[in-house]
């Protein structure tokens, strides 16, 4: 046993979890601490809310407030946004190209100068169409810091003349949801547009391309799925979607554990959203050669530092070795203990 005991400390040295990096290695890119909001981008309505109810033709009232919550002056600008779908099932906010209600949306200041704890009222208007469809629709405003946009901007015309350069920048960006309520029915519906299995440099995934149909928005939709090949189980996914906004397309993406071969996959399950007709799901999904190909070229395997995960031969021959003694002694032992004549009793 303490021939063991030894063997396995000698082993845990000679192959430590983690090798000091070479003095020509490069140190890793570091990412600056976020900082603190300069800005607040709230309702202006007691509810904390806007929620606006018309009908079609008319011209509907709202207000935010933009306050300065730093030590310094700060200018914020403000834009109108469309609200579709993000990839996690949230809301995302479009401020270009406008096609949806968020070009109904006209603000009253573009731009906010504000002192150290000073705060403004921004009022804003929409003007919804003659021909819009009944039920809710959706817009937003997004603010942005324009010291931070402006950095930005500036830093990435000072990296554009250097074809292998490239930075990250942080911009906050705050964004607030307008609810327009118009006449007409609450209708929801959920249909599924394809399934696939997609390639992408964080690895392989399976894709729900779905479309939210109705008049207003359907909300914690669950998703549970099992995908298998043959009677061999290769996935299992139960999560859950947060929004879908009506008639704005999502790729919902369900990441592969580890690589998928070349061949067929059967994918079932179903997704049910809060107050609407489930969807059921069985589909056969393939990935082809190509695909495999395309995956390995995509996601290369980590390179890794000789001798980090790796254990010189002659640890394992003495490990082996010291294996080979215990069971030898220990036999020896128990064949001397069965020789030992009992004790006589009284």
């Amino acid at each position: 046993m303490a021939l063991l005991a030894s063997l396995a400390l000698a082993a845990s040295a000679a192959a430590p979890a983690t090798a000091a990096p070479s003095s020509t290695a490069k140190a890793p890119a570091t990412t600056a601490p976020a900082k603190a909001p300069a800005f607040a981008l709230s309702a202006d309505h007691p509810s904390g809310a806007l929620r606006l109810r018309g009908a079609r033709g008319r011209v509907l009232h709202g207000a935010v407030r933009v306050r300065n919550v730093s030590r310094r002056n700060v200018s914020v600008r403000l834009q109108a946004a469309d609200v579709r779908n993000a990839v996690n099932g949230n809301a995302d906010y479009a401020t270009t190209g406008l096609s949806q209600a968020g070009r109904w949306l006209l603000l009253s200041a573009t731009t906010v100068r504000l002192t150290p704890g000073a705060s403004r009222r921004i009022a804003f208007a929409v003007r919804v169409p003659k021909r819009a469809g009944g039920g809710s629709a959706y817009a937003g405003i997004v603010a942005v810091d324009a010291a931070e946009l402006a950095g930005a901007n500036a830093l990435r015309k000072a990296k554009g003349s250097k074809r292998t350069s490239f930075s990250f920048s942080r911009i906050n960006r705050q964004a607030l949801p307008i609810t327009i309520r118009l006449p007409g029915p609450v209708t929801r519906k959920l249909t599924l547009r394809d399934v696939k299995l997609d390639v992408q440099p964080a690895g392989a995934g399976l894709v729900l391309g779905l479309m939210p149909r109705g008049t207003v928005l359907m909300q914690d939709a669950k998703v549970k799925l099992r995908v298998s090949r043959g009677k061999r189980t290769i996935l299992r996914d139960s999560s859950a979607l947060g929004q879908l906004f009506p008639d704005s397309k999502l790729d919902y993406r369900i990441a592969w554990n580890g690589r998928p071969t070349a061949g067929s996959y059967r994918v079932k399950g179903f997704i049910r959203p809060r107050a609407a007709a489930p969807v059921y799901i069985d589909e056969m999904v393939k990935f082809t050669p190509a695909k495999v190909k395309e995956l390995k070229r995509e996601t290369p395997p980590v390179a890794t530092v000789p001798g980090t995960n790796t254990m010189p031969g002659w640890v394992w021959l003495a490990l082996a070795g010291g294996a080979t003694l215990l069971l030898a002694l220990s036999l020896a032992v128990w064949k001397l203990a069965r020789r030992r004549p009992a004790a006589p009793t009284v």
